[in-house]
């Protein structure tokens, strides 16, 4: 009986794992994405003379600023502009705003990513320390047939 406790637990925590590697991925995917615009804007409801923000270097706090006022554009041009028959704001500082809003959620992303693979890191250490003897053997035995290509 033992034996099967020790499996399904051994199950639950390889399948544990195996969610934490891809959320690790997908991480990974974030911190050196490919940016649309060129990282360098002002507030578009401060108009083109205000200040300059440089994403790389923002805080979370004016990102998310920025977010939600290339978001609200993007949301008001989908209608507003026919009711009124103007053609709307599609772009800013020779940028889509879809591009601006994109690329200001990946630095927001970047941001938060580091504790984020601290915090997985944490988890997996945890989750390798509860595996049990039998399945660490079985563990070590798939890497060394890894390594010899078997």
């Amino acid at each position: 009986m033992a034996k099967n406790e020790d499996k399904a637990k051994d199950k639950l925590i390889e399948d544990l794992l195996v969610i934490v590697e891809k959320k690790k991925a997908e991480i990974e995917r974030i911190k050196n994405p490919v940016f649309k615009t060129n990282l360098s804007t002002s507030n578009p409801f401060m108009g083109d003379g205000g200040v300059r923000t440089n994403l790389n270097v923002a805080s979370e706090e004016v990102l998310t600023t920025l977010l939600f006022s290339f978001d609200f554009l993007i949301d008001r041009n989908k209608n507003l502009p026919e009711s009124y028959g103007i053609s709307g704001i599609h772009s800013w500082a020779g940028f889509k705003l879809e591009d601006w809003r994109d690329d200001i959620l990946l630095k927001i992303k970047q941001k938060s990513a580091q504790a984020q693979i601290k915090d997985l890191k944490e988890k997996e250490e945890k989750l390798n320390s509860l595996v049990s003897e039998r399945k660490k053997k079985e563990n070590q035995l798939n890497s060394l047939k890894a390594e010899l290509g078997l």
